[in-house]
């Protein structure tokens, strides 16, 4: 996905241990969303397209944020933001 390599990149720039870090973060945090997908809390918004969409901060990085979506069989991860982002501004992958 193109916001967790960008997001590593930025860290690896200063900190190449904690980039490798990170990257170990998001996939416990996604492994984590896969067995208990109701971790994440609900996120507020308007957008039709948003509907049902939650967010975990990255464990470990919290300045980090996974938005995803629950499905029946799955989760469908729409981003990895950084925290600041203003959740109504940026693009969804689609669903």
């Amino acid at each position: 996905m193109d916001d967790i390599a960008g997001h590593s990149s930025d860290i690896a720039e200063s900190n190449l241990d904690s980039a490798l870090r990170f990257l170990d973060a998001i996939e416990a945090t996604v492994d984590m969303l896969c067995q208990f997908p109701e971790a994440g809390g609900a996120v507020p918004t308007t957008r039709p397209e948003a509907e049902g969409l939650r967010a975990k901060l990255v464990n470990g990085f919290g300045n980090y944020v996974v938005l995803y979506f629950v499905t029946a069989e799955t989760i469908d991860i729409a981003r990895v933001i950084r925290g600041g982002q203003e959740i109504d501004q940026i693009a969804l992958q689609s669903r």
